[in-house]
């Protein structure tokens, strides 16, 4: 019979972030040997969950609610000290930090570091401890990026690489938000086949928008509403997973180039090599975008898919071969093309650390700039809250930006892209992190820009998110375009 040790208990808990309640009443025990999955809609709290069960994250100290730890020796505490340090945490905040702070450590020293339970590693590479890393890297698969520098990894392999770093130093409880973002279909399968086989002997707590992400062996799925827990529903192993593959369709091995538009050239290709760390992760490629089109970009982790948009945006320039950006000629730099292009992707969603309402961040697309760079007139103001109130998101206004969570952060830099009217939009990943009816959402508003013009350049790992969106096809391996059929 599975052991029933609590570890974690929540009576009433609430917590509040900016002034708004993001945790409401919650009650919950969380025991050892527990398999659960967390779903929801943006904002719902399932972030804040993961991070107040690993004690992360403090009750509102206004309301009446408790938390306890079970640390070992059968006797409560209100202190995680002692039980965090026996949990691991992967999520996309964790992963943000790395970006932000500009810590570029080796992969190795990056997976070393979990077994310190910090982000950079306090001992050094003792025999024992690098065949923890080892053990962990080949686990998932990053054994060939333990050299690499963690900065010039592709969003997928990083996070792999942080798996890696929350199982070396086997943790009792395991907690994952969105552990799939990023992930191209093979990196997913394989993933989610690893937890199926290391929830057997580990606590999970995974929380997900994608029902096919929830892996075999998950017993109990809690749906958050409103940060109170809507439904607790056991389920059978294996049961979650019935539509994994339906959902997650891989593309044709070659890229399928549709029909090119007749309009102008926005971004001209020619020969292109773009070095990373003295690699080439964009080698010798020759494309080219015209206004009106709409392509879809797809490719494994590590093919150059992001690189490709930086590129675009003027944020990285050709080691080799030249690239022509809209009319500014073949030496336009980052702040001529976010004038006049609108931008969505991970790497800026972790450069927005600033505590900025809403309304502030949207109004920040103006100038393309991170922050106001001046104060905003009265019609910019206007035609900002038009656009938050079309696009749904008229309640995220005043809130603060960092008391929102994650999905809906990646809703605001869509409106701060959008509200420049731009000629032309570079969407990384823009779905990710999103709850189904916001993703449904923001491929008819998506869809609804293309028929009117706008032109797009959209990277993504879900086929299902391209479906019917785009109408130009392109795919990347190992930094070069696939031929076509």
């Amino acid at each position: 019979m599975r052991e029933s040790r609590p570890l974690v208990a929540l009576e009433r808990a609430w917590v509040t972030l900016g002034g708004v309640p993001v945790l409401r009443d919650v009650t919950l025990t969380l025991s050892a040997g527990d398999r659960w999955a967390v779903v929801g809609a943006n904002g719902s709290g399932k972030s804040t969950l993961l991070r107040l069960l690993r004690g992360d994250q403090w009750l509102d100290p206004l309301r009446p609610g408790r938390r306890r730890f079970w640390s070992g020796d059968g006797e409560p505490s209100a202190s995680p000290i002692g039980a965090r340090e026996r949990m691991a945490l992967v999520g996309p905040e964790g992963q943000d930090e790395y970006a932000r702070a500009d810590l570029d450590l080796p992969v190795e020293a990056v997976i070393r570091s979990g077994l310190d339970g910090e982000r950079y590693p306090v001992h050094p590479a003792s025999p024992p401890r690098t065949a923890l890393v080892e053990e962990a890297a080949e686990a998932l698969g990053v054994a060939p990026l333990l050299r690499r520098r963690f900065l010039s990894l592709s969003r997928g392999e990083a996070r792999r690489v942080l798996v890696a770093r929350a199982l070396a130093p086997g943790p009792e409880v395991l907690l994952l938000d969105e552990v799939c973002d990023g992930l191209d279909l093979a990196s997913r399968e394989a993933l989610l086949a690893r937890l199926t086989g290391v929830a057997a002997g580990v606590t999970v707590v995974t929380a997900t928008h994608r029902e096919e992400e929830i892996f075999p062996g998950v017993e109990r799925v809690l749906r958050l509403e409103g940060g109170r827990v809507s439904a607790d529903d056991p389920r059978a192993s294996g049961r979650a997973a019935s539509g994994r593959a339906a959902s997650g369709r891989a593309a044709s091995g070659r890229a399928a180039t549709g029909r090119a538009a007749t309009g102008p050239l926005l971004f001209d290709l020619r020969d292109v090599t773009v070095l990373v760390d003295g690699r080439p992760v964009l080698d010798r490629i020759t494309w080219s975008v015209r206004a009106g089109e709409a392509w879809g970009v797809t490719g494994p982790n590590g093919a150059g898919k992001s690189t490709l948009l930086r590129l675009l945006a003027g944020e990285e320039q050709p080691a080799t071969g030249a690239i022509h950006r809209l009319d500014l000629g073949p030496r336009a730099d980052a702040g001529q093309v976010r004038r006049r292009v609108g931008q969505v992707s991970p790497e800026l969603q972790a450069r927005h650390r600033f505590d900025a309402s809403g309304e502030s961040v949207v109004l920040s697309g103006f100038l393309g700039t991170v922050g106001l760079a001046e104060p905003p007139t009265g019609p910019r103001r206007e035609e900002a809250a038009a656009l938050l109130e079309r696009l749904g998101l008229a309640r995220l206004r005043e809130r603060r930006f960092l008391s929102c969570s994650y999905g809906e952060r990646r809703l605001l830099l869509l409106a701060r892209a959008l509200v420049s009217r731009p000629e032309a939009l570079l969407l990384d990943e823009p779905l990710a992190g999103l709850a189904p009816e916001a993703r449904r959402a923001l491929r008819e508003t998506l869809a609804g820009l293309r028929r009117g013009g706008t032109t797009l350049v959209l990277v993504s790992h879900h086929e299902d998110e391209l479906e019917g969106l785009v109408t130009r096809r392109a795919r990347l391996a190992g930094g070069r375009f696939e031929p076509g059929p």
